[in-house]
């Protein structure tokens, strides 16, 4: 009898402690978007060439450059933040009932950020790491198709205007000298902006689902 109340109170104890974490991790999908862009503003300047419009953000990263120290760190800092942000997902569709198969597409982020990190622009490995960011392109598009029901309309719906957001970046492969040469790297920041908005919507959103859970259970 013991034993089993024990098992009881320690199987409390423990869902306890996941609801308690699960919110922080969430809030890290807020948080890595703003590390980003503040990041890209920041080693800009550090850089003292750069232009925001025509320039890649491998560029502030890139071997010799004033600013290759601080964007390592930056990106070594989402990194980080996007392993507790993934864990606080697995941990959040498993209390919502959602399926965790669009969460293996936030998967690409760390890898590819990691990768950014170790082998910077110059390194003949930077770009091998470039296919893996397609993994968010799937993770969007798996969240609009199987997370259903009416109460995750809202995260269907934003996960949507992120895809879109995201596939912009293929207008650097219309043949155009004049896209090509000027606005490469506006083009690579709606990719940053679509997973952006993803992040920030997956983060906002559960963390509003799971409060409404809990005051559910709670009447």
């Amino acid at each position: 009898m013991f034993n089993i109340n024990f098992v009881l109170i320690e199987r409390k104890t423990i869902q306890a402690s996941l609801k308690m974490d699960t919110k922080p991790m969430l809030y890290t999908g807020i948080i890595i978007p703003v590390v980003f862009w503040l990041s890209t503003l920041v080693c800009g300047f550090v850089h003292g060439n750069y232009n925001h419009i025509s320039n890649t953000i491998s560029e502030l990263g890139a071997i010799g450059t004033k600013s290759e120290t601080l964007m390592e760190t930056f990106t070594l800092l989402d990194t980080v933040l996007s392993v507790f942000f993934m864990a606080g997902l697995f941990i959040a569709c498993s209390q919502l009932e959602l399926s965790i198969l669009p969460v293996f597409g936030v998967i690409g982020f760390p890898i590819m950020f990691g990768w950014a990190a170790i082998f910077h622009s110059g390194n003949p490995l930077h770009s091998a790491s470039g296919p893996v960011f397609l993994l968010l392109y799937v993770g969007a598009l798996l969240s609009v198709i199987l997370w259903r029901g009416k109460e995750f309309r809202r995260i269907r719906k934003l996960s949507l205007l992120s895809l879109c957001i995201m596939l912009l970046i293929f207008i650097r492969f219309i043949p155009s000298a004049t896209i090509q040469n000027n606005y490469t790297g506006l083009i690579q920041r709606f990719a940053h902006l679509g997973w952006s908005v993803w992040f920030v919507s997956l983060g906002s959103c559960l963390i509003k689902l799971l409060n409404n859970k809990e005051q559910h259970q709670l009447k």
